[in-house]
């Protein structure tokens, strides 16, 4: 367990953006903001990545691959000016510029999600996973039982109703269900507990360790 400045008032905080979702009130609370969501958030990044620096598949990040407050509203119809919520990632590289895989962690008013994996892929990086379910089922079996001991699953989120492109012959491999997904993604959503307890970052090693089949797995991916 560890004091992390997740207190109350850091829900607070987020409850009072998505109610005043504006510059003024963002300035006014700008301070608080950082000394009870963004900070804390940051550091929790940080103690996560020592926890997994020798783990199976280690991963780091801190306040460098936290996502901005600001929205890019340019191309979007919904102009509001900063996210309701506040996310970052843990990845190989310790970078947000990340192809193999990674831990995605999410703080909002009602509490959060953690999420890891391989997230709306291209075709050209489905491929190999694909094919590498369909040449190797038994470490794609290993991936499942693993996520299963952990009570995680893949999201279908975008799944496909058909065969992809190039694999109708696959339609009857025992995976055949798995090559229709366009994410390769497992997911929990957090309360606030979590966060004001002192367990978040216990949950995000616990979280990742039980997924690094599944990264492994998908390493197979071209990073170039």
């Amino acid at each position: 367990m560890t004091d992390l400045n997740f207190t109350p008032k850091t829900f607070e905080l987020l409850e009072g953006l998505a109610a005043n979702n504006e510059k003024a009130w963002y300035d006014d609370h700008r301070d608080e903001f950082d000394a009870y969501v963004r900070q804390p958030f940051a550091m929790m990044l940080e103690l996560a990545t020592d926890c997994l620096t020798g783990a199976p598949v280690p991963l780091a990040g801190g306040s460098k691959t936290m996502f901005r407050q600001n929205r890019d509203v340019r191309f979007s119809k919904d102009k509001s000016p900063y996210s309701t919520h506040v996310s970052g990632v843990l990845t190989p590289s310790g970078t947000k510029a990340e192809k193999e895989g990674l831990v995605y962690v999410q703080l909002e008013s009602s509490g959060g999600m953690i999420a890891c994996g391989y997230y709306k892929l291209s075709p050209a990086a489905l491929g190999p996973i694909r094919d590498k379910i369909v040449d190797e089922p038994e470490e794609f079996a290993t991936v499942l039982k693993d996520l299963e001991s952990a009570g995680l699953s893949f999201s279908d989120e975008d799944k496909l109703t058909k065969m992809p492109r190039g694999y109708d012959a696959y339609s009857e491999h025992e995976y055949a269900d798995y090559l229709k997904l366009k994410s390769f993604v497992t997911m929990v959503h957090l309360g606030r507990g979590a966060w004001l307890d002192g367990d978040i970052v216990d949950c995000i090693v616990d979280y990742a360790k039980s997924c690094a089949s599944l990264l492994k797995f998908g390493r197979i991916v071209d990073t170039d």
